[in-house]
């Protein structure tokens, strides 16, 4: 056991970060009120008049002491919550306290600790802290957890102390649980990171992850951004651009549509190089020293450069292994693996990444060593032809139809809606290709201990489940598909959320009887 104990002081201010913005909410509100009060009264305006005053230097007055104010009363509410915050732990349970007038005790049994998270930002990294993070991964009534039972920070050898303290007394447990069953033990050890990401591995991942059309997104919004903050700037940038639009038009004009298409295209492949380039960078910045490995019953992730990530997943809880591959990585070979694990994930932007790329051949290889238990091959069901019929000719008939229906239109209210056909067109060539490559990626799979669910097109996602964690399987036939024995499978098992459903469309509904059996089994 360990004695009563307070996190790091350090914490104190980063709890205070998270109100400044109610902060400057609450004083801008202030201000504006007190504004709106002082220009109705006439009195005080002329009062301001002739002391050559200003309502606005009295507001920013008024302001800053209204920000100091709030500031140092949430200072203070901080000290005060960190001063009543205790860790510590006794017999098999640790033990969290917060509060003075109300206080909370929240006694978690080392067994239902699902994972450990040590993060560290740069503020963290220089103080030399870390954030410690303990979550069971359980609900709170009907609704979903947001937050880890502890979330505190420590000095970064403590963090690392209460970390090793908390595996090796699960261990224990584990082991003589393990005994009474006559099982076998497992010893924990340091761990043997055999797996490693490279630079290599960042910019295959930087190169196959980008996405264009968020840069687009991000000149589109700076553009309108600093179009309300200038209008002369607006107007310099279109007079600069005039000339070269001009030119191109005349260009254009010239050679007609291929010189369009080749300016076109050079433009796509610049943006595309500049975003590649980000997100490389991205990459090797965040993954930065990208480590796993097999400790006893857990598996440890370590990686990042300036915000570092280091958790702890208790190979008991981890229920599912999601492969992803978007379309560059299916032409590559390559692939993401991540795990689903109670307590992990729950969170926003909290992923357990297990690796970011690898060759998709190697896959069964890096399983092998930090999660044999989900070590298969993945075989194809036999297709019913129709399923493509529902994949890929369904869906291009119907955006064919919209297109159409958007190019009569257009053609009625403009000179000539050549670019709108040319538009449909590719959106219907694009939703047909993506159908053949859905109708290809779509299949079930089942064996004593995984359920494999594999789905989608440009973007094909591979969820390999444990039958234990499968909570049932359901599939849903409309009329229409009925009639051709297809349906939609879903496959709903334990995980992190509510909704944690793997779904793969138009396959034979004669598997569902032997799916199902094979679950219940």
């Amino acid at each position: 056991m360990f004695e009563r104990r307070r996190c790091h002081f350090t914490h104190i201010f980063e709890l205070f970060v998270r109100y400044i913005y109610l902060i400057v909410v609450i004083a801008v509100t202030f201000c504006m009120s007190v504004a709106g009060d002082l220009a109705s009264d006439e009195d005080f305006m002329a009062d301001l008049n002739e002391f050559a005053g200003s309502l606005g230097s009295v507001i920013i007055i008024i302001g800053v002491l209204a920000v100091l104010v709030l500031a140092g009363i949430m200072l203070l509410y901080c000290t005060f919550k960190w001063r009543h915050t205790y860790i510590s732990a006794k017999d098999n349970t640790l033990i969290y306290e917060s509060g003075k007038f109300i206080k909370k005790r929240v006694a978690i049994p080392f067994e239902k600790i699902n994972t450990i998270d040590m993060g560290r930002n740069i503020f963290e990294r220089i103080v030399g802290t870390c954030r410690l993070k303990v979550d069971t991964g359980a609900y709170s009534g009907n609704e979903e957890k947001k937050q880890a039972e502890m979330n505190l920070v420590f000095k970064l050898a403590e963090a690392d102390e209460i970390r090793s303290y908390i595996l090796s007394r699960a261990e224990a447990d584990a082991n003589a649980e393990a005994l009474e069953m006559g099982k076998e033990t497992i010893q924990r050890k340091e761990p043997d990171w055999a797996i490693r990401a490279g630079m290599t591995d960042f910019m295959l991942y930087g190169l196959t992850s980008s996405s264009v059309w968020r840069l687009f997104c991000l000149v589109l919004l700076g553009v309108c951004f600093i179009a309300e903050l200038s209008t002369s700037f607006v107007e310099y940038i279109v007079d600069m651009i005039m000339p070269f639009a001009q030119a191109a038009m005349e260009t254009a004009a010239r050679y007609n549509i291929i010189a369009i298409v080749i300016f076109a295209l050079i433009i796509a492949f610049v943006i595309a190089l500049i975003s590649n380039i980000g997100t490389v960078v991205w990459a090797a910045v965040r993954f930065y020293g990208f480590r796993v490995a097999r400790e006893g019953r857990n598996v440890i992730v370590r990686y990042g450069l300036f915000t570092e990530k280091n958790y702890t997943l208790q190979v008991r809880n981890i229920h599912a292994v999601i492969i992803k591959q978007n379309v560059f990585q299916q032409l590559l070979g390559r692939c993401s693996v991540e795990a689903v694990c109670m307590g992990f994930g729950d969170e926003q932007n909290e992923t357990a990444l297990l690796f970011p790329i690898i060759k998709k051949d190697k896959l069964n290889e890096l399983l092998g060593v930090i999660l044999p238990e989900y070590v298969t091959e993945m075989h194809v069901k036999p297709r019913k032809k129709t399923g493509f019929v529902f994949h890929a000719i369904t869906p291009a008939i119907f955006w064919a139809v919209i297109g159409a229906i958007a190019y009569v239109i257009c053609s009625q209210i403009m000179d000539s809606a050549f670019f709108v056909g040319v538009a449909a067109a590719f959106i219907v060539l694009l939703r047909f290709v993506n159908g053949i490559l859905s109708y290809r990626n779509t299949t079930l799979d089942w064996n004593e201990s995984v359920v494999s669910v594999q789905s989608g097109g440009f973007r094909k996602t591979t969820y390999r489940i444990r039958t234990d964690a499968v909570q049932g399987v359901e599939i849903n036939t409309g009329l229409i598909k009925r009639q051709f024995g297809i349906g939609t499978y879903l496959v709903h098992y334990h995980g992190p959320t509510f909704n944690n459903t793997s779904v793969a469309k138009n396959i034979s509904v004669e598997f569902f009887a032997e799916l199902a059996n094979a679950v219940e089994d």
